[in-house]
């Protein structure tokens, strides 16, 4: 989908789906590992739900565990469930956002350009100017190993 695409199926959804959000910093990341803090985040979100859901799908096949909801992994969920298209248009678009708030807090890096991702423009800021405090320093190029 274009970003443009991308923020009208997303306000779409915000229209007619409750939505929950859930978030792990970098800081956080680095220290329990990215399938830990994925697994985290969705049990954040799940939580910001206004209502206990019944049944989770999961893209993927990976679930948190000790979660009190009734998980359901889904490997290439979203191309089979619209319901996990919608959360990963959500995940997305709120991630973009988020990525556009930190370009202002330091806009050195261009994040509004690569929105985070590890591209040759990003790979050349960081040379440039040294990650700051929205980087995972467990993740390459800044990893020392």
């Amino acid at each position: 989908m274009t970003p443009l695409a991308r923020e009208r199926a997303y306000r779409a959804i915000l229209r007619r789906c409750s939505v929950g959000v859930g978030a792990v910093g970098a800081e956080e990341i680095d220290r329990i590992g990215i399938g830990k803090a994925t697994h985290l985040a969705m049990v954040r979100a799940l939580a910001k739900l206004p209502f206990a859901p019944g049944l989770v799908l999961v893209d993927g096949s990976s679930v948190p565990r000790d979660c009190p909801w009734d998980l359901q992994p889904i490997v290439r969920g979203d191309s089979k469930s619209i319901s996990i298209a919608c959360a990963s248009i959500v995940a997305k678009v709120v991630r973009d956002q988020w990525m556009d708030l930190v370009h202002a807090l330091h806009p050195e890096y261009g994040f509004h350009r690569h929105k985070g991702y590890g591209t040759e423009h990003h790979v050349r800021r960081i040379e440039q100017f040294g990650p700051c405090r929205f980087h995972r320093f467990s993740f390459s190029p800044i990893r020392v190993e």
